[in-house]
């Protein structure tokens, strides 16, 4: 296939049908997406009949593995026209977007989802379920009177980034460049913010929301950020100071916390709102995948709580077979001999005397950022494995729960 990089003033019209014809814009001239994003973004189109009618974007950022970082290519857009569907042209243009990102530096991949299935087929594979909790701001149990907070613009974008970057870290949290917030950030008509600032006038911590407008809501908070939980409880009594007219606010659920603590009589508050378009509750998605780029980088900086011990690991990698033929990188299938422990690594070959694991790039990659055990996997992914070896592995990424914490 032919791809080229994404040119604003040669393929406006054309990227704007596309992603119009998905619903994503709406406004040719103001949409910051389309306008501000996409021409910073490592941005690619596909050519039907002289026009773009595919295109993929990725953004370079990072990724927590406990307390390392690891570069990131986090795809932060995919569509193609209507009349480019079922033809492969999206799936082998993400492929090569990867496969480009990979020769970069890039070590790990993520991205969210559509629906479970088609990115299975690149090598990713289902990151942790994240709660999206639904409350009415007068449920909260939050014990401290609330602070007057400053109020945030778009004007505001580089003081809000660097406080979304230097937040409270967590296991698996994602960080992406400065032009991310500023287009996530969206229209003033829609969109508002609130923050605390420090003696010398760091935004400290602060949230964003959306559905501005609305009388009683619902609100949808795009993000938090804050450098400790005791920040984060300001937010909180910032939110149930609302409580006299807004009636509904939505939001994925912060990491290192459980809303349900915090929330007056949730069961019952339920019951009684089950039938109402405003129904609080909980419920949870896996809406976002990953998987791993660059396996000997990846092991380099896995330090992990347990006795060392090695293993043969047969890696299969779908992605070769959609990656363009003039690109060098083609996946990261092959064998690897595998330690793990205080200083992990990955060495290409084998390993006679070794146990041996067989999976795929996605299971692995869950097994390594402890989405799920390696004992599951079996089942829901398909690896292989001793049982004496299954249980070391399941001993060894024993992790804190997984959340990118930022959305794209």
């Amino acid at each position: 296939m032919n791809y080229r990089k994404f040119d604003l003033k040669k393929d406006k019209e054309a990227v704007y049908r596309i992603l119009n014809e998905c619903g994503w814009v709406h406004d040719i001239k103001k949409d910051k997406y389309l306008n501000a994003f996409l021409p910073k973004a490592n941005t690619l189109v596909h050519d039907v009949n002289g026009e773009a009618e595919v295109m993929v974007t990725s953004s370079n950022g990072t990724i927590r593995y406990q307390d390392k970082t690891l570069k990131l290519s986090a795809i932060t857009g995919l569509t193609a026209s209507l009349l480019a569907r079922k033809q492969g042209f999206a799936g082998k243009l993400t492929a090569t977007r990867l496969a480009l990102d990979a020769e970069k530096g890039a070590e790990v991949g993520a991205l969210c989802i559509f629906d479970q299935g088609y990115y299975n087929k690149l090598g990713f594979g289902n990151g942790n379920y994240e709660k999206i909790v639904c409350f009415t701001p007068a449920t909260l149990k939050i014990n401290r009177k609330v602070k007057t907070p400053v109020r945030l613009t778009g004007k505001d974008f580089a003081k809000i980034h660097k406080n979304r970057v230097n937040r409270m870290p967590n296991h698996c949290a994602v960080t992406l460049p400065e032009y991310t917030t500023e287009a996530e950030m969206g229209e003033k008509e829609k969109h508002i913010g609130f923050g605390y600032f420090d003696k010398e006038n760091n935004l400290t911590h602060h949230l964003w929301l959306s559905g501005k407008g609305k009388e009683q809501g619902p609100f949808w908070i795009q993000w938090m950020a804050y450098e400790n939980l005791d920040q984060l409880m300001d937010l909180l009594a910032l939110l149930k100071s609302f409580e006299e007219q807004v009636i509904m606010i939505r939001m994925v659920e912060p990491a290192l916390i459980q809303m349900q603590d915090f929330i007056e009589k949730p069961f019952q508050v339920r019951a009684m709102t089950r039938k109402a378009e405003n129904q609080n509750y909980i419920f949870s998605t896996a809406f976002w995948q990953l998987r791993i780029l660059n396996l000997q980088k990846c092991m380099k900086k896995t330090h992990l709580n347990c006795a060392d011990f090695s293993f043969n690991l047969q890696l299969t990698d779908p992605i070769g077979k959609f990656v363009v033929e003039d690109i060098k990188w083609h996946g990261i299938a092959g064998d690897y001999v595998i330690t793990l422990g205080n200083n992990s690594s990955a060495k290409k070959g084998k390993q006679k005397d070794l146990p041996t694991l067989t999976a795929s790039v996605g299971a692995f990659t869950r097994m390594w950022f402890g989405i799920l055990p390696a004992s599951s996997l079996v089942y829901s992914d398909g690896i292989k494995a001793s049982e004496e070896l299954l249980k070391k592995l399941d001993r060894a990424f024993l992790l804190p729960p997984a959340h990118v914490n930022w959305g794209f």
